[in-house]
């Protein structure tokens, strides 16, 4: 096959940072900045003790272990930035060899060429029982010659369940496009296939609360495993799982569950109409060629790196991360305490602590002089109220900086951008460009500028940026695809991936399909979840920049190949008709297990293990 030093990366342990991203370095050392007096103990926003409770102390230890005391030095090896002599060739297809020490899990069998394990009609009902919501059963009728989807009454019916209905309505017609001789009516045997699909897994909060036991030292991934065993319904990981959407990165975490394509019309849509048409799906195609396009590659609008703005930008939603898995982990509320903090320090402090190069009774003088100067010295009151506004910007982001750890991913990254254009110097430009355009309002995006919802933060220049369409995105060097609701992205990092900059990839507790076939320090630079190597990642490309304009246009070159017809094949057989191949060899029907059971039909069988009613069909597809 042409172009074959594109290969998919193993599935491995690597990248994982922690379930909720904390930093293998001491939380002061790294958001201390060298350009600030930066006053102690305000992490309450009210120049108190910041020390967090002991209930939120136990979360961090158990949930959030470090780099090296989970996966010892394969993330850090992987996070740290290699040298010069390691960057200088060109990707050569050979992927990393998988980790000796990982757990097997199954979508690493599928990457191996190796057969599932096998499982029947019982271990699927099983595995429904590791869940709470967006959790069905897949089942092919002979004697109908179709495809059901069942629901069971245990779980939540909850907003996210029309992914599963668009999961099932996908899956039955590319199984019976692809294998159309294993579905020939009365003359096949049934066929179950456990799916679930959403953000992420809507795994039950008793199996992730298995990952939070209370303990004198942080779990090791053997500990989870056997936690996992040890638990009531949360080890049932014999029969496959097919996840359309991002799924736990660590195999140890449901080692049977496989990332799918996501249910949205630029993933698993255009796999059926790749399996219809042969065709590359308008979501895909370059933007220009289609209207409805969502790639813009530099040279088809005439950008050269070279004249690219050098600033991390990133434009997108305030929404939650892994809520369910990061409860702790919140979005700041506004309040005076946050701004007006510095005067409640001491007298000594008030005269000698610099914020934002100015300490509080400077700040206070001119706070006096900016009323008595107004009318008679306009221009003197101007740059007074300029200093005031830097200073007042420049405590919430030390008051913030105190709460950093338990602020969601992407106000970390706001968080940064405000400490970055306090202390940019006069005409030059922040490093940092990251804000939100966009929130949630009744269940729609609406736009966050001039919100009232953040009418405070804008009046101290936190927080909401313009909306920047994708040719304004384009324009930037460098950009990062912050992880939402599931951990990841689901748009955003194919177009970063596509546009002249180069991509900071954010490593968060979960991936998605097409991550595998990324190489980091490759197609992009990885930084760890909670953003605290961002700015020295930032500071490597600056000062490397040949290095990041190879890793920039393997990116573009990457997006070119897998959205072209040979690319996308690849990518079809690779991540759809393998694991849909190794998941109905791995199938176990009633017919051959008859000598075991006194089953004779799928309906029969289920009735037999859940009662009346329990499962119920949502969907009927003939594909």
């Amino acid at each position: 096959m042409a172009h074959n030093n594109y290969q998919r990366l193993p599935r491995r342990t690597a990248l994982l940072i922690g379930l909720a991203g904390t930093a293998a370095l001491s939380l002061q050392t790294l958001l201390t900045s060298n350009l600030w007096d930066v006053v102690d103990n305000v992490g309450d926003g009210g120049g108190g003790d910041a020390r967090m409770t002991e209930l939120e102390d136990q979360y961090r230890r158990i949930l959030m272990p470090t780099v090296e005391e989970i996966f010892g030095k394969e993330d850090e090896e992987i996070l740290a930035i290699p040298g010069d002599d390691m960057l200088s060739g060109s990707d050569n297809g050979e992927a990393p060899e998988p980790s000796t020490t990982a757990a097997i899990s199954h979508a690493q069998l599928i990457d191996a060429n190796q057969p599932l394990p096998t499982y029947t009609l019982q271990d699927a009902i099983d595995s429904s029982k590791m869940f709470d919501r967006k959790f069905a059963l897949l089942i092919y009728d002979p004697d109908d010659d179709a495809f059901y989807g069942l629901y069971s009454k245990r779980h939540n019916l909850v907003k996210g369940c029309q992914k599963v209905l668009n999961s099932i309505k996908n899956l039955s017609y590319l199984l019976r496009t692809n294998f159309p001789e294993r579905f020939q009516g009365k003359k096949s045997a049934e066929l179950v296939i456990p799916i679930s699909s959403g953000d992420y897994p809507g795994v039950s909060s008793n199996c992730i609360d298995h990952f939070r036991q209370e303990s004198p030292d942080p779990l090791i991934p053997s500990d989870w495993q056997k936690s996992i065993e040890l638990g009531q319904d949360c080890s049932h990981n014999t029969a496959p799982i097919l996840h359309f959407g991002s799924v736990f990165r660590h195999p140890h975490m449901f080692p049977n569950i496989i990332a799918m394509p996501m249910p949205v019309p630029h993933h698993l849509n255009c796999f059926s109409t790749w399996a219809t048409a042969k065709t590359v799906c308008k979501e895909l195609r370059e933007k220009g060629i289609d209207e409805k396009a969502m790639l813009l590659f530099g040279d088809a609008i005439g950008l050269k790196w070279e004249d690219l703005i050098p600033q991390v930008v990133w434009r997108g939603t305030d929404f939650p991360f892994l809520a369910q898995i990061n409860p702790l982990l919140k979005k700041p509320q506004f309040h005076e305490r946050l701004i007006n903090w510095p005067w409640s320090q001491t007298e000594e402090d008030k005269m000698t602590k610099k914020i934002g190069g100015q300490t509080a009774f400077n700040a206070a003088n001119k706070k006096l002089k900016l009323y008595r100067v107004r009318k008679r010295a306009p221009k003197q009151a101007d740059v007074n109220e300029q200093i005031l506004s830097r200073f007042t910007k420049a405590a919430a982001v030390e008051s913030l900086k105190g709460q950093y750890i338990h602020l969601l991913p992407r106000w970390k990254a706001v968080v940064l951008t405000a400490e970055a254009e306090v202390i940019a110097k006069p005409n030059t430009l922040p490093w940092a460009n990251m804000k939100f355009a966009s929130y949630v309002q009744d269940g729609h995006k609406v736009g966050a500028l001039g919100a009232e919802d953040y009418k405070d933060w804008e009046g101290i220049g936190f927080a909401t940026g313009d909306y920047k369409s994708h040719k304004n995105l384009a324009q930037y060097k460098y950009h990062i695809d912050l992880g939402g609701g599931g951990g990841t992205t689901w748009s955003g990092t194919i177009q970063k991936l596509a546009m002249p900059g180069m991509l900071f990839h954010h490593l968060t507790p979960t991936k998605d399909y097409i991550h595998d076939w990324m190489k980091p320090w490759v197609h992009y630079v990885p930084v760890s979840s909670d953003l605290l190597d961002l700015k020295e990642k930032f500071d490597w490309a600056e000062s490397h920049r040949v290095q990041s304009k190879k890793i920039a246009d393997e990116g573009t070159k990457l997006m070119r190949h897998l959205t072209s017809p040979e690319g996308f094949e690849q990518m079809y057989q690779q991540d759809m008709v393998e694991p849909l191949k190794r998941v109905i060899e791995g199938y176990k029907p009633i017919s051959i297990n008859q000598s075991q059971t006194s089953w004779r039909t799928w309906r029969e069988a289920i009735q037999k293990i859940e009662g009346d009613d329990v499962l119920f069909s949502v969907i009927k597809c003939h594909g």
